[in-house]
């Protein structure tokens, strides 16, 4: 089901499908109508006759080098947010430091097995394969690497994008330092800044990373 593609400085539908474009058909990530792809031009989309949401818009020259840079980026700097505390907590004369690590074991003394496994996950595992792996594949389809397990990858990314929470758990220590501040003095540490860092770059690293680019380029390369 395809809808007219209109220019943002016109409304001049593109011209109908060549037979080079046929029978290339892309799923509408709404409601999962089949859309005939095709060639854009600046300015143009394609839209979904079913729902009206955008199946493709004109990007220019595609390329993966951003999603590897912000994924390497990313992954060393959740690497140092790791090792660093987040804060230092003092009540009463005492104090202790936060790592990300602190809630996960907070959580498990106390009984709350479950929620300290979602949370290590989520929070920490998650985040680290996820970048892990767009680094992987994005590396080895700008350079065209043909390395190991490449499909596999790509494949881990789609499963573990949802669970990359890494920007839900910047929130989540935001809120817990305001409930904090009732109870005694609250310093933010390097380690707040290297979370917002990573939760920043894997917000971009999720918009650079073009699948359709990626499928392309593991068939070129036959796998």
């Amino acid at each position: 089901m395809i809808q007219n593609v209109l220019s943002n400085e016109s409304l001049n539908p593109l011209t109908p499908l060549d037979r080079g474009t046929a029978g290339k058909w892309i799923p509408c990530p709404h409601c999962e109508a089949v859309c005939g792809e095709r060639e854009l031009s600046p300015g143009q989309e394609l839209r979904c006759t079913r729902c009206g949401v955008t199946v493709l818009e004109y990007i220019g020259k595609r390329t993966l080098q951003p999603a590897m840079a912000l994924s390497m980026t990313g992954f060393f700097i959740l690497l140092l947010a790791n090792m660093s505390p987040i804060l230092t907590f003092e009540v009463v004369g005492r104090t202790q430091s936060g790592f990300m690590i602190t809630g996960v074991i907070e959580l498990s003394e106390q009984g709350y097995l479950p929620i300290a496994l979602l949370v290590f996950f989520c929070g920490i595992l998650a985040p680290a394969l996820y970048l892990g792996a767009v680094c992987y594949v994005s590396t080895a389809c700008a350079l065209g690497l043909r390395l190991p397990m490449l499909r596999f990858i790509f494949g881990a990314v789609r499963l573990l994008e949802p669970w990359n929470l890494i920007p839900v758990f910047a929130i989540a220590t935001l809120v817990a330092s305001v409930k904090l501040k009732m109870l005694g003095d609250v310093e933010w540490q390097m380690g707040a800044r290297w979370v917002l860092g990573v939760s920043v770059l894997t917000i971009f690293c999720q918009q650079t990373f073009d699948r359709r680019l990626v499928e392309e380029r593991l068939s070129a390369m036959g796998l």
